[in-house]
């Protein structure tokens, strides 16, 4: 019976000396990392530096976009003395500007160990509050160092710039773009902590700096858009344009954008305001559903970049396209003549000179430089549909232009060679002579 007794007691004690060694195995070799950050986890608190934007500049230095120190209070409840729960939800409310109620009934949840007071506030706010924690001995109010992003222009480039959330990620234009070059890489502070989660009395902590964004310089000229927002403005007052006038200086030589504007714009330190008074009185006229649905269709046309996000007829401009298909094919050269009466009638259809002009015999260098319609008409003729269409492509009028904004839309309407009509046999001209009839061509890039 001895005999048993030892060996049933020597394998118990293998056994469990087996587990242990099999355990501590496992904890030091197999997987030492998640039982290590356990631990850091009970004993660090780590808190996060928020890493500055960066800037955003003119290419002649000046600064659209910068940030901002600012700092955010919270607190945690339970760190809290009982006795300061109701006088320090009345001092911080008062200096924090929010609300009495809401504060005292987050600082009566006494196992919360965060809760949010405000984010962004001044340094003469956190000052305020960090001089009363001091004098009345609060423990668990933490004022965190933070960022906020700042236009120092203003009402400047907001269709263009875009702007941030309260987390300093872009939401719209540049911001959005370049969002990933922007963002830097946050910091962190590692304060030992007790086992109720306190900060320790001893002073422990381990900082890793946060690292700022990379700064970005744009080919936009601040004077240059200076003085195309201030036209465009002017002229959007003289014409009372209903639905935002569009301007772009652009570098002919390098494609480079110099300036862009899209008037009235908005503020990007303030972009959910709505700048049009009558919109935002419709707004708020509204309730509930409706009035949020309403906010937001208006929010979305004010930040929208008309320049590249909308579809234009170009008008008279597309001249230039004509006359340079027409030049490269060789169907026409500076010097051939062409008859403009006023007007012109094109598969009865009747298509006017501008303002009425009647410029009678003229060149093709000269019905270029009066932007002659019937000119223009009878160059589309003699260059012919299949050419002209052939042309919106080696013009790269197809597709997109790749400019690095969000929204900018991908693809043009435009007419192609089967959609331009059929080809007449003759076509009466003004000055009574017969010529090969043929529908003139037409584009909307």
């Amino acid at each position: 019976m001895r005999r048993r007794t030892r060996i049933f007691c020597i394998c118990m004690a293998v056994i469990c000396f087996g587990v242990l060694l099999w355990r501590l195995f496992v904890l030091q070799i197999i997987d030492p990392e998640d039982y290590a950050a356990r631990a850091a986890d009970q004993q660090l608190r780590d808190t996060v530096i928020p890493a500055a934007r960066g800037e955003i500049l003119s290419s002649d230095g000046t600064v659209l976009a910068a940030s901002e120190t600012c700092w955010t209070i919270r607190a945690s409840p339970r760190e809290l003395a009982d006795e300061l729960v109701e006088p320090a939800a009345k001092a911080l409310s008062e200096i924090l500007e929010i609300d009495y109620e809401e504060t005292l009934e987050k600082f009566s949840q006494r196992s919360s160990n965060d809760c949010l007071l405000r984010r962004r506030v001044d340094k003469e706010m956190a000052d305020a509050v960090r001089t009363w924690c001091s004098e009345n001995g609060a423990e668990g109010i933490q004022i965190r160092q933070d960022t906020k992003r700042v236009y120092p222009e203003g009402d400047f480039m907001g269709c263009l710039l875009g702007f941030t959330d309260v987390d300093n990620a872009g939401l719209w234009g540049l911001e959005l773009q370049y969002n990933e070059l922007l963002t830097g890489e946050n910091g962190r502070v590692l304060t030992a902590k007790n086992a109720w989660g306190y900060d320790m009395p001893e002073t422990y902590s381990t900082l890793i700096e946060a690292v700022p964004g990379a700064t970005l310089t744009l080919t936009i000229d601040a004077n240059i858009q200076h003085y195309l927002e201030s036209a465009v403005s002017a002229a959007v007052q003289e014409h009372n344009v209903a639905s935002r006038a569009v301007g772009i200086v652009m570098d002919v030589q390098t494609g480079a954008i110099l300036a862009m504007t899209v008037k009235p714009d908005y503020d990007p330190n303030d972009p959910r305001t709505i700048v049009n008074e009558e919109v935002r009185d419709q707004v708020n006229a509204l309730s509930g559903e409706e009035r949020s649905a309403a906010l937001q269709a208006a929010q979305q046309a004010q930040w929208r970049n008309k320049a590249i996000s909308d579809l234009y007829e170009p008008g008279s401009v597309f001249k230039l396209i004509t006359a340079a298909a027409a030049l490269d094919t060789g169907v026409c050269t500076p010097d051939s003549q062409f008859v403009c009466a006023g007007s012109i009638n094109v598969a009865g259809t009747r298509f006017r000179c501008a303002n009425g002009h009647i410029h009678g015999l003229e060149t093709f260098a000269q019905g270029l430089a009066v932007s002659c319609n019937p000119c223009f008409i009878q160059i589309g003729a003699r260059l012919g549909k299949e050419a002209f269409c052939d042309y919106f492509e080696a013009f790269d009028l197809r597709e997109g232009t790749g400019i690095d904004l969000p929204g900018e839309i991908k693809k043009s309407e435009y007419y192609t060679a089967d959609r331009m009509g059929p080809i007449q046999d003759f076509v009466p001209w003004p000055s009574g002579v017969l010529r090969k009839k043929q529908r003139p061509p037409a584009a909307v890039p």
